[in-house]
């Protein structure tokens, strides 16, 4: 073989490693991706999670929530307030979670457990007084979408302030 020969050789072999090593890059690009969705899907539910359970972190903010889901067009102002702060809060989380889920990331299996979460809030007297209140605010897509689950939840599922004991009225 002359010179020339293993100068088209070693292109050849050069061009095979380039193609290799972009395949590679690729796949790793890929795999950073899904794991940095990965993570930001962790952490919308997480934040979720723990609004919710903030709610009931002390007595006066259980308390306020419980007041708010049975008669929240019957509280102070200032007590409407603290109640609107925790159901804002929510409803802000599950927006982040609702556009995971419309981007693909999320699954619908994780949609439908804080969908859940949220249209028994709106179920409840309170919580459903609160909504028609404040729903001049939201994105519309979003308004639209909630309404139509606490539509079709209807009968299938109880309100917040039924379901869980500490929620219950006076």
């Amino acid at each position: 073989m002359e010179f020339s020969d293993w100068s088209v050789v070693a292109e050849l072999i050069s061009a095979i490693g380039i193609i290799i090593t972009l395949i590679y890059l690729a796949l790793q690009v890929h795999q950073n991706t899904r794991q940095e969705e990965f993570q930001g899907l962790q952490a919308a539910i997480l934040r979720f999670l723990n609004n919710v359970d903030e709610i009931t972190k002390t007595e006066e903010n259980a308390e306020v929530f419980r007041k708010g889901l049975n008669q929240f067009s019957e509280l102070p102002a200032a007590t409407q307030g603290a109640f609107h702060s925790k159901m804002h809060s929510l409803l802000h989380g599950f927006h982040s979670i609702w556009i995971l889920y419309k981007s693909g990331i999320l699954p619908e299996y994780e949609l439908v457990a804080m969908r859940r979460i949220y249209v028994e809030l709106l179920m409840s007297p309170g919580g459903g007084q609160w909504w028609k209140s404040f729903k001049h605010i939201p994105p519309p897509h979003l308004v639209a979408y909630l309404d139509e689950e606490v539509q079709k939840s209807q009968g299938k599922i109880e309100p917040a302030n039924l379901a869980y004991p500490w929620l219950h009225g006076d």
